[in-house]
């Protein structure tokens, strides 16, 4: 029963830690009109979060060898619900990028220290699955984040989004600090301290962390673009994200499916869907239909990214804890860009730049993996 609790406050940690990554899409105007600045100023904030969070990723992996891993998801807990509170109070363009660069570099405490409590608190058969709904939890938070947005804007106004992340993080802090048990210290290894070595200037690690690269980047310039090309379909919208959702579930069979086909094709068969997905929404206008290929893309995405995690990883052999911090870095790195690309690019722009990628990404794999 415990070690039940556990894995669902992982699953709500991962979906709240993630949602504030995506919870800016549906009310950029929102901000921009409160606080005065442009529309791409806001944008700008959602960048910034991300690289200070892909940056709290590979800071608070170290720390906690240092200090209890409970601590430091404590203080992370608590530390996110004050700086998400004081988002709501930003009175000028430099203090509400000082309160979300904060946010975003805190609130990477959370995937190092859930990852590293798997394998403190699990035996190895239940720590695949709780890893699995983790990872579930962050492709949810993609979706949910949005709808959370979405949803309070409509019926109160922009502050209200922050003021109810931040009373979850104040219950996920106060849940840590009573009812999580203590994790024992484990000394890493000096050379899996090291995060580059020549392991890691493999083909195949490279071209799996430069696919990495631009997956989570398609997902955000993909919802990015579409709620600005839906803008006024403001319900349509928001049910088309939550058909989308029933597809991140998917990630949880990722493992008894990796049993059955080798990782490469799995790789192969979720970019072939992903990039046939986005080329299949050109053809269509009206949303409803784009909503079915979205939920095509989802499901692809969310077998895709445990997946490639799992290729890096066995690529990497022994310095799989330094490929997978890469990996972390480099996913979010690239989610940091993509409401850069949906500014620049319209949304049938959007589509066919990542379908190229796609593409490409298929080519590249197929040749490290031959060789």
């Amino acid at each position: 029963m415990v070690k039940r609790t556990i894995e669902l406050f992982m699953l709500i940690g991962a979906i709240s830690a993630a949602s504030n990554i995506y919870l800016f899409i549906p009310i950029y105007s929102d901000v921009a009109h409160a606080l005065s600045i442009t529309y791409r100023e806001v944008v700008y904030s959602s960048t910034l979060f991300t690289l200070a969070y892909s940056f709290g990723l590979l800071s608070f992996g170290p720390l906690s060898e240092l200090v209890s891993k409970k601590k430091v998801l404590v203080f992370g807990m608590a530390a996110s619900c004050l700086l998400t509170l004081s988002i709501s109070f930003s009175y000028s363009l430099a203090s509400f990028y000082l309160f979300r660069s904060a946010q975003g570099f805190i609130l990477g405490s959370f995937a190092p220290i859930a990852y590293a409590y798997c394998f403190d608190l699990f035996e190895q058969k239940r720590r695949t699955l709780v890893i699995a709904i983790i990872n579930m939890g962050f492709l949810m938070a993609g979706i949910i984040g949005q709808l959370i947005s979405s949803y309070l804007i409509e019926r109160f106004d922009w502050k209200s989004v922050f003021y109810f992340f931040s009373l979850l993080y104040m219950f996920l802090a106060l849940f840590s600090l009573l009812f999580l048990p203590s994790a024992p210290r484990t000394r890493m290894k000096r050379h899996s301290r090291l995060l580059f070595s020549p392991t890691l200037l493999k083909p195949a690690i490279l071209a799996g962390l430069a696919v990495t690269f631009f997956t989570l980047m398609s997902f955000v310039a993909f919802y990015d673009g579409l709620s600005l090309r839906y803008a006024e379909e403001t319900d349509a919208l928001f049910y088309s994200k939550c058909i989308a959702l029933a597809g991140t579930p998917l990630s949880l069979l990722c493992g008894k499916w990796m049993k059955r086909y080798q990782t490469k094709t799995m790789l192969f068969t979720c970019l072939f869907i992903m990039m046939c997905s986005f080329l299949l929404m050109l053809i269509p206008q009206q949303l409803m239909l784009i909503t079915a290929f979205s939920l095509v893309f989802v499901s692809a995405i969310a077998v895709f990214i445990p997946t490639l995690i799992t290729f890096i990883a066995e690529a990497a052999a022994d310095q799989r804890s330094a490929a997978i911090s890469l990996y972390s870095f480099l996913l979010l790195t690239g989610a940091s860009i993509g409401p850069l690309v949906a500014t620049f690019l319209s949304f049938h722009n959007i589509l066919l730049f990542f379908s190229f990628l796609f593409g490409i990404a298929i080519f590249f794999l197929y040749v490290v993996t031959k060789t």
